[in-house]
């Protein structure tokens, strides 16, 4: 496979080095192939093939410390790869929400913690929607007390339309996050990888918005409208051996296993 990094796969199928950290490795790599790849040659299949690659690998690793954190951008990554699977696993994975108070400072209940902001996609991948409006009313109720972070503050108002069904209210708001003033100050926490050319929160809320049945429609460079569609490929397939012989639908390891995802 042009450009992906064979050092890390070497690795991992021969079971040597950090697995944790090869993992991290490809996966990074994989997801910057993809984009580059579908900019090239515009090819949307083997697009989704790449980030279905990067997306499980982020899964396996997942596997090696459940109760650490996944990001907004794995999520932004297993839902464009339109994988059914994987993304029924991440709707099941809740471990990072429920971490040791000794080893994280991550509380998903306060509004001016990191974590309530991350639970928010979680409710929302999850259609938990009276509990995500509930929420956005909350944080919202204080904006002027949120002096971390409050670039954010735009996010829960997508979330909140999203939570009422307000399709109108959810394009006013991607149209917003989209504008130069917004995208600058937004510019740092963007992946290196996709801030130049997408805006990847934008895209990764107007995919939220399609994956449950919102078809929202934004006239805006900065959300690849051919990635917004719920079109699965037939296949995904893994490539290496060392993914071929990893069920994601494992159980965790103690003390984590009554969070595994289950296969239904």
């Amino acid at each position: 496979m042009a450009n992906v990094d064979q050092r890390p796969i070497d690795l991992l199928n021969a079971s040597e080095g950090s697995r944790s950290a090869c993992l991290l490795l490809l996966s990074d790599n994989l997801e910057a192939v993809a984009f580059n790849y579908f900019f090239k040659n515009n090819d949307i299949l083997t697009f989704k093939q790449f980030l279905y690659l990067s997306a499980k690998l982020r899964v396996m690793r997942q596997h090696i410390d459940p109760g650490k954190g996944y990001l907004i951008t794995d999520l932004f990554t297993v839902l464009v790869s339109d994988s059914a699977e994987l993304i029924e696993w991440y709707r099941q994975c809740n471990s990072m929400f429920h971490p040791d108070k000794a080893n994280s400072d991550g509380d998903k209940d306060n509004p001016k913690n990191w974590m309530f902001y991350r639970y928010q996609s979680w409710l929302a991948l999850n259609a938990r929607w009276d509990e995500l409006g509930e929420r956005c009313e909350r944080v919202l109720a204080i904006k002027d007390e949120i002096k971390k972070d409050r670039s954010y503050l735009i996010d829960h108002y997508f979330y909140l339309a999203l939570a009422k069904g307000d399709k109108a209210g959810m394009e006013k708001v991607l149209e917003e996050k989209s504008l130069p003033k917004n995208r600058r100050i937004r510019y740092e926490q963007e992946s290196a990888i996709t801030r130049d050319f997408i805006d990847s929160y934008a895209t990764f809320f107007s995919k939220l918005a399609w994956y449950n049945g919102y078809e929202v429609d934004v006239e805006n460079p900065w959300i690849p409208k051919d990635w917004l569609p719920i079109k699965p490929n037939d296949q995904y397939d893994d490539v290496w051996e060392f993914m071929k012989e990893f069920d994601i639908w494992q159980p965790f390891s103690e003390p984590w296993t009554k969070f595994s995802p289950r296969l239904r």
